[in-house]
């Protein structure tokens, strides 16, 4: 078991180094912001990596793939008698109703939830960036469309079960988890965001590491059972992780979202995965017991969570398997590869151009819709990072950054969320920061949130004369809203 952190050659369980390297090479390549992978079979870890700052001790966001943990808390009380899938979710929420319900919301069952066949629709308003009461909004400012158990509609029905986990057992659905969790190795450190409603978010909120992740992920392969305890009825797990509804519906088919939805697995023709935004993935291929785990932040507005880290491993590894190779040069190559896996680069470290603007302040023109007032670029004379320094609305910011290179800082602001959805951390969230040159006076800097929210913002600084141009895009859920927009602006003399 993976529990046991049992490490062996790609070679002794009939995988080939050859093919994890042209999988990190494909990584490369594609220029992904992985942050950590790994790769197991039979039990044994086979490939563990880790991109700095990221480490096997660092508790990682997974978003959605939260949602097989509450999956499985369901299931376990199943096991236990506390519940039936057929069971009416109302019966456990009375006390969050204070409408009249539609009749297909009357009749929303366990499983209607658990396969994202939910009849409700909540308002626009209702579940917005900065909403304070999620369930409450959900059983009284949803109107139904079509039948209860008919339709799948990726929603916030997990936000139902956490609380209705939390009624009839007297624990959040994390800690209810915790007598298995031992069983699996998974580390008491494993926790979740909050919402304002005070439950555990399990739509979105778990923060593990990734040995926890591939624990979770090798106890649901294996059909509930570690080390030959039955923890979870295996009826029930194979439910779970069997196609109950069709989720294609355009002509859009990949090999994950074009097939079918568990209870909060998606299933494809060889493997069972749980993920979530950003690419918190775990592929279980029970066939040839072999797992696969990453922690990244893909966020990006076209394709966040698109199949083509499914596809590499399916296709580079996984279709490989039992390919016969001795070990040799390949896996030394290997070994060298992990434990240097860099993230991905845009540009140039260095520009003669930045002699030019280095100390120079720029007066940003008013109306932009990131509020900036002016900006100073200052890059330190050993060429490796710099500050950029700004105004903007909150006051004067400053962004530490490497030069072509990663540099660990925390972010200046105070305002996004930490341990409870909604609430201000009224701390500096964990980043790092590069800056990097696009073109002869064209600059980048990316800057990667890595705290319980995870996100990017990438600043593009365009200067021609005395005039600039400022282009903002941001790629996170819920935060980052302040540095998105463009604008321009002109050196002050």
């Amino acid at each position: 078991m993976i529990k046991d952190l049992e490490f062996a050659t790609p070679e002794s369980q009939g995988i080939r180094s050859e093919d994890i390297l042209e999988f990190m090479d494909y990584i490369a390549y594609r220029k992904i912001n992985l942050h950590s992978f790994m790769m197991a079979r039979n039990g044994k870890i086979i490939a563990e990596c880790y991109v700095n700052p990221f480490h096997k001790d660092f508790a990682h966001r997974i978003y959605s793939a939260s949602k097989t943990y509450v999956a499985l808390a369901v299931g376990l009380m199943v096991t236990e008698g506390k519940v039936k899938v057929t069971d009416k979710v109302v019966d456990y929420l009375q006390d969050y109703i204070d409408t009249p319900l539609d009749h297909w919301v009357q009749e929303m069952t366990i499983e209607d939830c658990l396969t994202m066949r939910q009849p409700m629709f909540p308002d626009k308003k209702s579940l917005g960036e900065k909403d304070k009461a999620r369930c409450y909004n959900l059983m009284n400012h949803s109107y139904a469309t079509y039948p209860n158990g008919s339709i799948f509609c990726y929603h916030w029905a997990p936000d139902l079960l956490c609380v209705a986990i939390k009624r009839i057992t007297g624990m959040e659905f994390i800690d209810y988890l915790r007598p298995i969790f031992d069983e699996i190795g998974v580390s008491k450190d494993i926790w979740c965001v909050k919402t304002t409603e005070d439950y555990c978010w399990g739509t979105s909120g778990i923060v593990c590491t990734l040995r926890d992740f591939a624990k979770v992920g090798e106890f649901l392969m294996h059909y509930g059972n570690a080390g030959g305890k039955q923890l979870i009825d295996r009826a029930y797990i194979e439910k779970a992780t069997s196609s109950r509804v069709f989720t294609l519906s355009a002509n859009n088919y990949d090999p994950i979202r074009g097939n079918g939805y568990g209870y909060y697995t998606w299933i494809t023709p060889d493997a069972v995965l749980f993920r979530g935004m950003g690419t918190q993935h775990c592929y279980c291929f029970r066939d040839k017991d072999f797992l696969f785990v990453c922690q990244a932040d893909t966020q990006s507005p076209t394709e966040d969570d698109s199949p083509w880290m499914y596809d590499a491993v399916k296709h580079l590894v996984y279709d490989r398997i039992g390919r016969k190779k001795k070990e040799g040069k390949a896996y030394l190559q290997l070994q060298e590869a992990l434990q240097n896996m860099q993230p991905p680069a845009f540009g140039k470290p260095h520009a003669a151009y930045a002699q030019e603007i280095d100390g120079k302040t720029y007066t940003v023109n008013p109306g932009n819709p990131m509020g900036w007032k002016n900006f100073r670029f200052d890059f330190d004379p050993n060429g490796s990072e710099g500050t950029l320094t700004y105004e903007n609305d909150r006051g004067v910011k400053k962004i530490p950054f490497g030069i072509g290179q990663q540099k660990r800082i925390t972010f200046p602001e105070t305002h996004y969320y930490d341990k409870v959805l909604g609430v201000p951390a009224d701390r500096e969230l964990d980043s790092t920061a590069v800056c990097e040159w696009l073109e002869e006076k064209k600059l980048l800097l990316r800057v990667y949130v890595i705290d319980t929210c995870f996100g990017s913002m990438f600043a593009t600084f365009s200067f021609k004369g005395n005039e600039v141009a400022l282009a903002f895009r941001k790629c996170a859920e819920c935060f980052l809203d302040e540095y998105r927009g463009d604008g321009s602006g002109y050196r002050a003399e």
